[in-house]
């Protein structure tokens, strides 16, 4: 195997800085992925620049990536070297250096892979996995709205939601998601990714580049709303979602993220955030649920297309161009696109 190399974070706010590091060792139940497409998630920029949780450093982040199982340890029976698979950093392995995405050869749990077919990209893979199981958990486990069925949609429920962010990776998947599961939708996006979102089935698309008086006179417009979801979780969407709910006597909003701004919300409006990935893997209540999702809703879904990620952008680089990446997110270059780095380039 060649020499591991990862991205490390070595302090609170600090830059990524490339470095050699351990090859790690596969334990019971783990697996060595020769990593070929880490795919980036907008709450990574965040943990870097924000500080949002409590790690140990130097850290190596990254949630989600595809790539070769290289090696596979003690009790491993569901894969073998050369599978290639999805993989999402969750449970134990997600304050682990060694599982981090944003290396060459990262340790995956068994428990955590998706094996892809082999017409599947590992882009779609590993693009889809964990954002779809932050909406599986947001949507029908937090919010209590209903499943789709595997590969079909279902009948009209005279149900209407708000997602606010429908170009987005999560916000995207989310539109996809309560349609099938019968909920008429309506979302917001930039004109130029309208064609996407419509793709997904939104009956309604609110361009979010109009005045804000303008946005929350169309929200107002089209409700009431039988749930509303944040898919961006920045300071202007919690802000602008505070001023609907005050004036519409208050209420509740599920986000994707907390915010500086989160404590300036009117009193008599409530938003609620989660760790979705855990809530859906960890949590012992919702077993079914990921049994569903790891086993069924998921791979079906990416054999036969019907889930997609939004268009991939393959950022070339290889681990170098990591902090770019982490930089356009916050400095929001990046819309209506999934974007990925392979870290095997030099």
């Amino acid at each position: 195997m060649e020499v591991n190399e990862a991205a490390l974070l070595r302090k609170p706010r600090g830059l990524l800085e490339v470095e050699q590091v351990e090859t790690w060792l596969p334990g019971a139940g783990e697996v060595v992925v020769r990593n070929e497409a880490i795919a980036f998630n907008p709450i990574e920029a965040k943990i870097q620049r924000w500080e949002m949780f409590d790690i140990e450093y130097p850290a190596v982040l990254g949630y989600t990536f595809g790539g070769t199982i290289h090696s596979v340890g003690p009790g491993v029976d569901s894969f073998k070297s050369g599978d290639r698979v999805a993989v999402a950093r969750w449970g134990r392995a997600a304050s682990d250096i060694r599982f981090g995405a944003f290396q060459k050869y990262p340790l995956a749990l068994e428990e955590n892979l998706v094996k892809l077919n082999a017409h599947t990209p590992l882009h779609e893979g590993c693009g889809v996995m964990a954002n779809l199981a932050t909406v599986v958990a947001a949507l029908s486990i937090c919010m209590n709205l209903g499943y789709p069925p595997v590969n079909a949609r279902a009948n009209r429920n005279g149900k209407r939601i708000l997602i606010y962010g429908g170009s987005s990776s999560v916000g995207g998947l989310a539109v996809q998601y309560a349609v099938d599961a019968g909920y008429e939708v309506l979302t917001t996006s930039s004109p130029s990714n309208w064609s996407l979102v419509q793709r997904r089935g939104a009956s309604c698309i609110i361009d979010h580049t109009r005045p804000k008086e303008e946005i929350l006179e169309s929200i107002k417009e089209h409700g009431p709303y039988d749930g509303i979801f944040d898919a961006i979780g920045s300071s202007e969407v919690t802000l602008l979602l505070g001023e609907f709910f005050l004036a519409s006597n208050g209420g509740t909003f599920w986000s994707t993220s907390p915010t500086p701004v989160d404590k300036d919300l009117p009193k008599n409006v409530r938003k609620q955030w989660a760790s979705y990935s855990d809530v859906l893997v960890e949590e012992g209540a919702n077993k079914e649920a990921k049994m569903w999702y790891l086993h069924e809703y998921l791979p079906e879904s990416l054999s036969s297309g019907r889930v997609f990620s939004n268009p991939s952008d393959i950022v070339t680089g290889g681990l170098g161009s990591v902090q770019n990446v982490l930089d356009s997110f916050m400095d929001g270059k990046i819309s209506g696109k999934k974007v990925f780095v392979n870290p095997q380039e030099h």
